[in-house]
């Protein structure tokens, strides 16, 4: 089986010794999911202590904002549940049945965010669990595919951990898609209230995702925003 296993798990060993970047990382996990029959995937990194969520990194770019409310929330993650997961298996499924309640409300927001089934890795270092991977989908993997799955999870947690220390300069937060539509916009020349005629927003609203673009890339007025968003190509 090892054979087997590290010769489906070399392409992406390959690839991410290349990596530099949070997009190269988001990239190669995006593909990693697709092609172990998952429709996305994600990986977050906890501080010291398991204190809080440190860094995220999400194929699918309709969680962007999710995941930026919940890491300004302070919400903290249960290290205890995630040794329990490892105790129980390194891979484990994670599916309808931990609703208890068909109506719980949180049900139909993971509907919505597509985290009501997926397989989850825990990631650990000197038995202390220093991050996770679930990767989303109704997807069963043979014991050949989990090793794998595992070992290409670590050694992606590894690179971006430590390109993150090294203080590589990574590339901006993804757009989301009404953000895209927004810049683009905006690159053609269209006013705040072109652009909320066109997209059926208030200029106030347009005002706000041009606001949220500046802060992702860290610039000063909206043209400068603009010219960030044409250099990294991001609509």
């Amino acid at each position: 089986m090892w054979e087997a296993m590290l010769a489906l798990a070399e392409p992406y060993l390959t690839a991410l010794a290349a990596a530099r970047t949070d997009s190269d990382f988001v990239e190669i996990a995006g593909r990693l999911a697709r092609d172990f029959g998952f429709r996305s995937t994600f990986l977050v990194e906890y501080g010291e202590r398991h204190l809080a969520v440190v860094h995220v990194l999400d194929s699918d770019s309709r969680r962007l904002d999710w995941w930026k409310d919940y890491l300004s929330s302070g919400l903290r993650q249960s290290t205890s549940y995630l040794q329990g997961i490892m105790a129980r298996s390194p891979v484990q499924r994670m599916s309808l049945d931990r609703f208890g309640d068909p109506n719980d409300p949180l049900l139909g927001y993971a509907r919505r965010m597509d985290l009501v089934d997926f397989t989850m890795i825990p990631v650990s270092h000197n038995n202390e669990v220093v991050g996770v991977a679930g990767f989303c989908g109704d997807t069963e993997l043979d014991e050949r595919h989990k090793a794998a799955l595992q070992m290409i999870v670590y050694t992606l947690f590894a690179h971006v951990r430590r390109d993150r220390r090294m203080g590589i300069v990574t590339a901006p937060e993804p757009l989301t898609p009404r953000e895209r539509e927004v810049i683009g916009l905006s690159a053609e020349g269209l006013t705040s209230i072109e652009i909320a005629e066109r997209l059926g927003l208030s200029a106030r609203t347009v005002n706000q995702h041009v606001d949220n673009v500046a802060e992702k890339l860290g610039t000063k007025n909206r043209a400068h925003t603009v010219a960030e968003a044409v250099r990294h190509r991001m609509f």
